[in-house]
């Protein structure tokens, strides 16, 4: 009971307050400047849109700045975190908060248990940003017809795409709709082989009930033998096996990140020769999402703990350590995309960046402790 008062009481209610309003206006200030920067790049759009629509603009644009603000804080909330567990260190090492504490007999726990506070909190506010809020937000926007993502999304048909499946080889023009199909479809078998064993085209093919099942439709069929294709067998349908799901042609071309979640599942739930793996790094990566901020909190805070000599702030020192921070932060980016591209396993993605983090705030806690002595190489 006394361990839960220590941890509950106003000095850690007081800790916990600060970094959660640093952590607050950080993600203030840079959720205003990337609505500035998205708004100088979109505004014409969504007034031409509002001309076009007879709407105002003001009808189109609150709801595409709601869901554009849902995708930056996404984004930006644990560079939020960093930089306001850094500002909070610093504010309250200038107010001498740890040195009171000290002298009042108190724990250091309780700074770091205000933190694992902080952490929880942000860590929910991540989690559903990235499981449901974002995707959903997307989703709007690209049904709004504003943006980027409306653009890069949008429902229609694209240019032909190559679909492999061990001896075959698919090439067709996607729609993507909530009624996805594949459009002026060829399909190649034999490519192991020494010549091609059939071709066939269809003017569609649409998913049918089943495990991965397609069905053609409008066929012309090529049969080859000996290196010559016979006379053509047309055929009003036929159902074939593919290893691709109705999701994989409604989301063709959409990263795993911006998909909710039954989808992802369905993405990631075929043969293993076939997955998707940015689908199943989007998968894992939501499940780190928990842990993300709180970590670059704890390491903005241990990197201000370390930007002093004695109580005089060192500027440039702060500025390496900084850089440091943000490159750390930097490196979640570069995995996740490493991830996306199969290059790196999805858990391996999602655990290295942060276990370095984390490892990095334990070190700088220790040498702010004086557990760990740096000594500089002697003359």
């Amino acid at each position: 009971m006394g361990i839960l008062r220590k941890h509950t009481g106003i000095a850690a209610r007081r800790v916990f307050a600060t970094y959660l309003l640093a952590i607050s206006f950080s993600m203030f200030v840079l959720l205003v400047i990337a609505l500035a920067i998205d708004l100088a790049s979109h505004l014409d759009d969504v007034r031409a849109k509002a001309d076009d629509t007879g709407a105002s603009t003001s009808a189109l644009l609150l709801p595409y700045m709601g869901y554009r603000a849902a995708d930056i804080i996404t984004r930006l909330l644990p560079m939020a975190c960093l930089i306001g567990g850094l500002i909070a260190e610093l504010l309250r090492r200038q107010r001498l908060e740890d040195v009171i504490l000290d002298a009042a007999g108190a724990s250091p726990s309780i700074t770091l248990g205000a933190l694992l506070a902080v952490g929880l909190v942000t860590g929910i506010a991540q989690t559903a940003l990235e499981g449901s809020i974002r995707p959903h937000a997307v989703a709007n926007q690209v049904k709004l017809g504003l943006g980027s993502y409306a653009e890069r999304f949008k429902s229609g048909e694209t240019a032909p795409v190559w679909f492999l499946d061990g001896n075959r080889a698919m090439q067709a023009k996607v729609y993507r709709a909530d009624a996805p199909e594949l459009r002026d479809v060829r399909l190649y078998e034999g490519l192991t082989e020494s010549s091609l064993t059939s071709i066939t085209h269809a003017t569609r093919a649409i998913p049918v009930e089943g495990n991965q099942m397609w069905r053609l439709e409008g066929i012309v069929r090529w049969q080859i033998k000996d290196g010559y294709p016979q006379s053509p067998e047309r055929l009003a349908q036929m159902d074939i096996a593919f290893p691709l799901t109705s999701a994989h042609v409604q989301y063709h071309g959409v990263l795993g990140f911006y998909l909710p979640y039954e989808r992802l599942q369905e993405l990631s739930s075929i043969a293993a020769s076939h997955r998707s793996p940015d689908a199943e790094t989007a998968i894992v990566r939501r499940y780190a999402a928990f842990f993300l901020p709180g970590i670059f909190a704890l390491l903005g805070a241990s990197l201000a703990r370390v930007s002093q000599r004695g109580r005089v702030l060192a500027p440039f020192r702060l500025l390496m350590l900084g850089t440091m921070g943000y490159l750390s932060l930097v490196s979640v980016k570069v995995f996740w995309a490493l991830g996306e591209f199969g290059e790196v396993g999805p858990i391996a993605t999602s655990v290295i960046p942060l276990a370095i983090a984390l490892g990095v705030s334990i070190l700088l806690q220790l040498i702010a402790s004086g557990y760990v002595v740096l000594r500089r190489p002697e003359a």
